[in-house]
């Protein structure tokens, strides 16, 4: 979900918390305050819309208005931005958040606000991640086992007869591929060229640039393997189609999506409530009967469900983000290179 951009503690005492509530609700006869929550489209806007947004509404007291817009445009409005930021709070990829906290876009961390955040994994909270994070995904070689037996680390993609699904790097997982490729090869977030190299050897490729494209390769058969999300790669699997999931053991990768406060927010107070109640239990549990994976460890879903979410402290904590502040810094030359040298 990452794009190109512009050139992405514990509880508080009782006492602490309740006023923190009270802060975050309008006073009685003041009237509603417009909230605005920016969001992704899809499942995302469907969760909010039918499980979140009703009962957020009720239990503080603001009518939240939800803008759909992906990251790059969510990047342009905020720099573009005077006196006032277009959003509230908003819900960013940590590649993205990485970035927009190097232009100086976010508001402080409000980790000692949040009373929610004691049951975050470390990884997913700030200041490992710059965002406060509600899904946790990793990128495991996804594979059909009708065509490709038992791969086991990420060398295997370049076997002799395996069709690879490569993701375009404008996007966040292309770029973990790109990254994966250059180190295996002597690379590092610095040197790009040995990663470049490297997918040009691989035998017979098909790109994809974004997640619906990935799978009409998975479910048509035009492919065999490729680095994909795990949350889609368990979709296609629960539709019946013969897709696994392998987890090499020479890269653990993966991304973090989550909320943050622009600099600029109007209403800070409602910001704080919407992120509090990102990392809640009920929130969560939302997000995981969709197969997002919770952040929060005490979210507690059937064991059938379980199965097929990240779980665990020590789970989570090893999914590895490459190294976003110097991959960020490269973009603009990273995608045309990619143009010259794959024309997609």
């Amino acid at each position: 979900m990452a794009k190109r951009t512009v050139s992405r503690r514990h509880m508080l005492s009782a006492g602490s918390v309740a006023l923190a509530s009270a802060l975050a609700r309008p006073a009685i006869g003041q009237g509603r305050i417009k909230l605005i929550v920016q969001s992704y489209g899809g499942l995302y806007e469907q969760v909010l819309r039918q499980s979140v947004i009703p009962e957020f509404e009720k239990q503080h007291g603001y009518d939240v208005t939800l803008a759909l817009d992906d990251d790059p445009t969510i990047m342009s409005k905020l720099v573009l931005a005077r006196g006032r930021a277009p959003y509230d709070v908003v819900s960013v990829d940590n590649n993205t958040a990485v970035l927009a906290d190097s232009l100086g876009l976010w508001a402080p961390d409000q980790s000692a606000k949040l009373s929610n955040i004691g049951e975050i994994y470390d990884s997913c909270k700030p200041p490992l991640s710059r965002n406060y994070a509600y899904v946790i995904y990793q990128y495991p070689l996804v594979y059909n086992r009708e065509r490709i037996k038992n791969p086991s680390a990420w060398k295997d993609l370049w076997n002799d007869g395996v069709v690879v699904a490569v993701p375009h790097v404008g996007q966040a997982y292309g770029l973990t591929f790109l990254y994966i490729a250059a180190l295996m090869n002597g690379g590092s977030a610095t040197n790009l060229d040995p990663g470049f190299e490297a997918i040009k050897r691989l035998k017979r490729i098909k790109i994809f640039k974004n997640v619906s494209q990935g799978m009409s390769l998975f479910q048509q058969n035009e492919v065999d393997a490729g680095l994909f999300y795990d949350t889609r790669a368990q979709q296609m699997a629960d539709m019946g189609l013969p897709i696994a999931k392998a987890y090499p053991q020479d890269g653990n990768w993966g991304q973090r999506t989550g909320t943050q406060i622009p600099k600029l927010s109007a209403n800070m107070d409602g910001a704080l409530a919407w992120i509090n109640n990102s990392l809640s239990i009920a929130y969560q549990t939302a997000f995981a009967q969709k197969l997002y994976s919770p952040t929060n460890r005490d979210v507690v879903v059937p064991p059938e469900l379980a199965a097929k979410l990240i779980r665990g402290d020590a789970r989570a904590n090893a999914i590895q983000e490459i190294p976003w502040g110097p991959i960020n810094s490269q973009r603009d030359a990273i995608l045309d290179r990619w143009t010259r040298e794959f024309g997609a």
